[in-house]
């Protein structure tokens, strides 16, 4: 039987400069009958993103799917279907996509798929490597990088969910990688477990001059979920032909008014250096588009060359608290929230 009432977070004001949980509210409301073509889903997990703060600002521009004033707050999710009208999805199916925060949501058909969580892959797993935290990281590396096995890969962010992902496949492949992090922890955390060539804490050292004396022959593939700072210390290093990768900007999220945030000084040594940048958004039919990316991860899970790193929070009414972890960089692997 389908449930009657619902609760969820809906964004009350425009997240502007630092982030602040209190521009989303929590709500009860009705759960309206279910249109055609439609699947109703009870939440178990919800992802928390650095970009699930970037479309809080409600800039178009900076959004994957629009948020407006009044709207349920949207994310990555995992969920069993409770009901169905479409024909492609019944109930008691295990999806995951992208719906509302909140305990029951409509989703389209089209924003999610089908999952078959095992002892093995546990259904974590569907919220870090294999979803558009993994997807992201092979379509970084192979689709927008063209990784090569002589490559020299920086990663920023490299102890974050997508980036952990990124350095050990580019390991896994024979790369030499440098990882850039904010902690000495972190910096241990990629050394001892991720057996990265080199790493940098941007915290307490001088990121350009770590990099030339890491990289003497220069960088040829970064791939960037920092932005800022960071990314200009790379341009400085780059080896000709250098491959940039922009899977996020994370440094510039929390800018009241980015546009004036962090300007980057030795964008021309792209030139010089006859170098590319290219952002990248993963695509939510990603299996269909890219299956050889998507086997890729599957095949490096089984062969124990990815690891799983979930930081799990309990309840939905922590989520927009939690979102401040990443920020803070207090999260120890792929937040989540465990919903029910």
């Amino acid at each position: 039987m389908q449930p009657m009432e619902n609760h969820g977070w809906v964004v009350a004001k425009a997240a502007v400069g630092t982030y602040s949980p209190d521009c989303l509210v929590w709500t009860k409301r009705p759960i309206n009958p279910l249109p055609p073509g439609a699947v109703l889903i009870k939440t178990r997990y919800l992802s928390l993103d650095p970009t699930s703060r970037n479309w809080l600002k409600l800039e178009p521009h900076s959004q994957f799917l629009p948020i407006k004033l009044g709207d349920v707050m949207l994310g990555a999710a995992i969920g069993e279907v409770v009901n169905s009208t479409a024909p492609t999805f019944s109930a008691g199916d295990l999806v995951t996509g992208m719906w509302g925060w909140e305990e029951y949501s409509v989703a389209n058909p089209a924003f999610i798929e089908r999952i078959s969580p095992t002892a093995e892959q546990p259904i974590e797993t569907y919220l870090s490597v294999f979803s558009h935290v993994g997807r992201a990281a092979v379509m970084g590396l192979f689709e927008i990088g063209k990784l090569k096995s002589s490559d020299t890969v920086v990663v920023s962010g490299a102890s974050g969910a997508t980036g952990a992902i990124v350095c050990q496949i580019a390991k896994a492949y024979g790369n030499r990688v440098i990882g850039v992090a904010g902690s000495a922890s972190k910096c241990q955390l990629l050394k001892t477990e991720f057996h990265l060539d080199g790493v940098i804490d941007y915290k307490q050292h001088d990121v350009e001059k770590e990099l030339a004396r890491l990289c003497p022959t220069g960088v040829d593939l970064f791939f960037d979920n920092i932005g800022g700072p960071t990314l200009d210390a790379v341009l400085a290093n780059m080896a000709v032909g250098c491959r940039i990768a922009v899977c996020g900007a994370m440094s510039q999220y929390n800018l009241a008014d980015p546009v004036r945030g962090y300007g980057i000084k030795n964008l021309p040594l792209v030139l010089w250096r006859r170098s590319r940048i290219e952002g990248f958004v993963v695509v939510p039919n990603f299996q269909q588009v890219f299956p050889e990316l998507e086997a890729v991860l599957h095949r490096l899970f089984r062969e124990g060359k990815i690891r799983n790193r979930s930081h799990i929070i309990e309840g939905l009414r922590n989520a927009p608290t939690a979102l401040s972890l990443l920020f803070e960089g207090k999260n120890d692997g792929k937040l989540m929230v465990r919903v029910a």
